[in-house]
């Protein structure tokens, strides 16, 4: 099969390359390829290649790290000049978690999206990232943002490791890093989840 450079596109959204056919699965769906996906790639190769039951939380991004280069979708993700989040960084969202939330930088409306995933209220995760889609009060920035929030928080819904914190550390992680690139998003909020197996 001939391939041409008209067939192969790189989503700026996304970090992820695509064409016409790489994108099928062997059972004819699309592969998966969002961010929430990357994240929960990111984690699996941490506990796959790591044992780390006495690191430390420096240890744990170093390592982190290196089981990045087991995903290949997130090193394409990468931009050039990554920079992991140092220790004192990832405290915020670790354990400084609430005053954090409180004094995001987002939007009323974002705000409004993020205030719907902490609140106590039942949540169609579905339903909801069709709402973002269709928000036109939203910046197409801020949609990239929230879906990655709203199908990551979905996709471990009922987590084992999941308790009240869970939603409010991954917000505040994945808005942080955001600010620097969406890899730092999704590296953000692979590291909450292997703090807390």
């Amino acid at each position: 099969m001939a391939c041409n450079a008209g067939d192969y596109e790189q989503d700026p959204n996304m970090g992820a390359h695509s064409s016409g056919t790489s994108g099928i699965s062997v059972h004819g769906k699309p592969a998966r390829t969002d961010l929430a996906f990357i994240a929960q790639q990111l984690t699996t190769g941490y506990s796959t290649h790591f044992n780390d039951s006495d690191a430390i939380l420096s240890q744990k991004i170093v390592l982190l790290d290196s089981a990045s280069l087991y995903v290949p979708l997130f090193t394409s993700l990468k931009p050039v000049g990554f920079s992991l989040p140092t220790a004192v960084e990832a405290d915020f969202f670790l354990t400084d978690y609430e005053d954090s939330y409180t004094t995001l930088n987002v939007s009323l409306q974002m705000r409004s999206y993020l205030d719907t995933l902490i609140g106590p209220e039942s949540i169609d995760y579905i339903v909801l990232a069709d709402t973002v889609l269709a928000d036109l009060n939203l910046t197409s920035t801020e949609k990239v943002h929230l879906q990655f929030i709203v199908n990551y928080l979905g996709d471990t819904y009922n987590d084992p490791v999941e308790d009240d914190s869970w939603s409010k550390k991954n917000i505040v992680a994945a808005v942080r890093g955001f600010t620097k690139s969406s890899a730092n998003a999704v590296f953000n909020v692979a590291l909450v989840k292997i703090t807390q197996q």
